[in-house]
C-alpha cells in the first residue's frame, strides 16, 4: 500500500492520498453519499457491451468497485475468491481472515458509511510489507472509505487514514478477470484499529534490536575513544548478520511487522510458524546497504526506527538514511517508524505539548518523507528505558499521549535481559539487542528464549 502525506490536520497530518494524484480521485468520485448507505465508487460508469469488449482500466475499476462494496457490506468471505494468488499466501486462511477482519471493523464507530473510488492508474508496483519477497505490477485504484464515528475511532486519526488508501488489481490467468493483490482498507498492512477493550491474548515473538550493520569502524575515524568504542557496540559486521539471516531461514522462521503482531494481540489473527520481529535504530545508512539484499531475498520484513533529525545527515563516520531512502524503504516492503528527533530525550515525565514536538512532530517528518503512516514509536532518551513488565504513573501518562498522537505501540530497550522479558501491552514491547562478535549458539538461544 502506498501512501503520501496531505496537509496537516491538528497538530500532525492524518489524512494520506494515495499515489495517484488526489485530482483524479476527486474527478472520479461523485459527491459522498448519505450515511448508511455504503457504495463501492462514485457515479457509475457508462454501459459497456460485454466485459470482453471493456477498456483494462475499466476492468480493474470493476474489479476494484466490486471488493469496496464487499468491504462495505462486511463480505469478507466473498472476498477471498477475487484475492491473486500472492495476496492469499499473506493470510492464514480465509477464514483467519474474514475473523480477522470482521473483529477490526466490530465497532459500531467502524461501519462504513461511505465509499469512493479514483480512476486507475496502470504500471503501479506492489510488494507485500510482510514479505518482501513477494511482488507484482497492476493497476492502482485509490480508495476512500468514511467511518459512521471516524472521530471517535482509536488512535486518534486512525478514521482519516481510511480516507486515502490504494487497491491494486491485477490481470488473472488466461484473460481472467482482474484480481485483487493489494487489498486497501482489508489488507494486512492497512492501519491499525484499536477496539474498544484489547481481549487477554499472549504471542511469543521474539523482536529483535539492530542498529549499524556494517564494517566494524576505524580508531582513526573517531576523535574520541569514547565516540569509537559506543559505535563499535552497535555495529553488527555483515558476515555475523548474513549467518544470522541464514539460520532464520534454515529454520523457517518468519519475519513480521509489528502491525502483523498488533492483528495478532488485538484480532486474533493466527501468526505464522516461527515469528521473529526485525527492528533497526538509529537510521543509520549501513543497515540500507548490508541488511536490506539479504532481507530482500529472503523476503523478510524488518522495520527501521528513524530519528527525524537525523534524516539525510552526516556527523563524522556516521552517515544517515536520506528523504529519498525512507521511501524507498516502504516501497520495497519495509516499515519505517518513530524514533522521536534526535533520540536524545526521555519522553516520560513530559509535557503533553513537549510529547507532541518530540513525538508528534517527529512522526509527522517522517510520515512525508516514507510516505506511510506511522503507528509505532521507540522510546528516546538515555538508556536503558525501565523495566518493560512494569510501568508507574509518568509512562502510563506518556501512553495516553501518544494514544491521542496516533500511536499504537512502542519498544523499549529495557534495563532487563530481553531474553526473560515480557509485557502485557503494545506500548512496551521488549526487544532482545544483537550485539557485535555474538556467537551463532547465542543469537539461536535468545529466539529459544525471546
Amino acid at each position: 500500500m502506498r501512501w503520501v502525506p496531505s496537509p496537516a490536520d491538528g497538530g500532525r497530518p492524518r489524512v494520506w492520498a494515495a499515489a495517484a494524484a488526489a485530482a483524479a480521485l476527486a474527478a472520479a468520485c461523485g459527491p459522498a453519499p448519505a450515511p448508511g448507505t455504503p457504495r463501492g465508487a462514485g457515479p457509475s460508469p457508462p454501459a459497456r457491451a460485454t466485459a470482453a469488449q471493456a477498456s483494462p482500466s475499466a476492468r480493474a475499476l470493476d474489479a476494484a468497485r466490486a471488493f469496496v462494496a464487499e468491504f462495505a457490506q462486511r463480505r469478507f468471505a466473498q472476498q477471498w475468491a477475487e484475492l491473486a494468488p500472492p495476496a492469499r499466501r499473506s493470510w492464514p486462511s480465509a477464514a483467519a481472515r474474514s475473523a480477522m477482519l470482521a473483529t477490526k471493523f466490530a465497532l459500531p464507530a467502524a461501519r462504513v458509511v461511505a465509499t469512493q473510488l479514483g480512476a486507475p492508474v496502470p504500471n503501479v508496483g506492489w510488494t507485500s510489507r510482510e514479505d518482501p519477497a513477494s511482488t507484482a505490477v497492476g493497476w492502482g485504484v485509490p480508495v476512500s472509505v468514511r467511518f459512521a464515528g471516524a472521530g471517535t475511532l482509536r488512535p486518534a486519526g486512525v478514521g482519516l487514514l481510511y480516507r486515502h488508501l490504494e487497491l491494486v488489481v491485477v490481470p488473472g490467468p488466461a484473460g481472467r478477470a482482474f484480481e485483487v493483490v493489494g487489498e486497501g482498507p482489508a489488507s494486512l498492512d492497512a492501519p491499525v484499529v484499536v477496539p474498544a477493550r484489547a481481549p487477554a491474548r499472549t504471542a511469543r515473538v521474539p523482536i529483535l534490536m539492530y542498529h549499524r550493520v556494517g564494517p566494524y569502524p576505524t580508531r582513526a575515524e573517531w576523535s574520541s575513544a569514547y565516540g569509537y568504542q559506543l559505535e563499535v557496540g552497535l555495529t553488527v559486521p555483515p558476515a555475523q548478520f548474513a549467518a544470522e539471516m541464514a539460520y532464520l531461514r534454515a529454520h523457517h522462521a518468519h519475519a513480521i511487522s509489528l502491525a502483523r503482531l498488533a492483528d495478532a494481540l488485538l484480532y486474533g489473527l493466527p501468526l505464522p510458524s516461527g515469528p521473529v520481529a526485525l527492528t533497526f535504530d538509529d537510521g543509520r545508512l549501513s543497515p540500507d546497504r548490508y541488511a536490506v539484499p539479504l532481507l530482500r531475498r529472503d523476503g523478510f520484513t524488518a522495520t527501521f526506527f528513524m530519528p527525524s533529525g537525523f534524516v539525510g545527515a552526516i556527523n563524522g563516520p556516521q552517515h544517515y538514511l536520506t528523504a529519498s531512502d525512507l521511501a524507498g524503504l516502504t516501497r520495497q516492503g519495509f516499515w519505517v517508524e518513530d524514533h522521536t528527533v534526535y533520540d536524545n530525550l526521555p519522553l516520560w515525565g513530559l509535557s503533553a505539548g513537549q510529547v507532541g514536538q518530540l513525538a508528534g512532530a517527529s512522526a509527522a517528518r517522517i510520515e512525508r518523507h516514507s510516505a506511510a503512516p506511522i503507528q509505532f514509536i521507540a522510546y528516546s532518551g538515555p538508556w536503558p528505558y525501565p523495566q518493560a513488565q512494569t510501568a508507574g504513573p509518568q509512562q502510563t501518562q506518556l501512553f495516553r499521549e501518544l494514544g491521542r498522537l496516533g500511536y499504537v505501540g512502542g519498544a523499549v530497550d529495557a534495563q532487563v535481559d530481553g531474553l526473560v522479558e515480557t509485557t502485557r501491552g503494545l506500548w512496551q514491547l521488549p526487544r532482545l539487542r544483537v550485539s557485535p562478535g555474538e556467537t551463532l549458539a547465542g543469537f539461536a538461544q535468545g529466539l529459544q528464549q525471546g
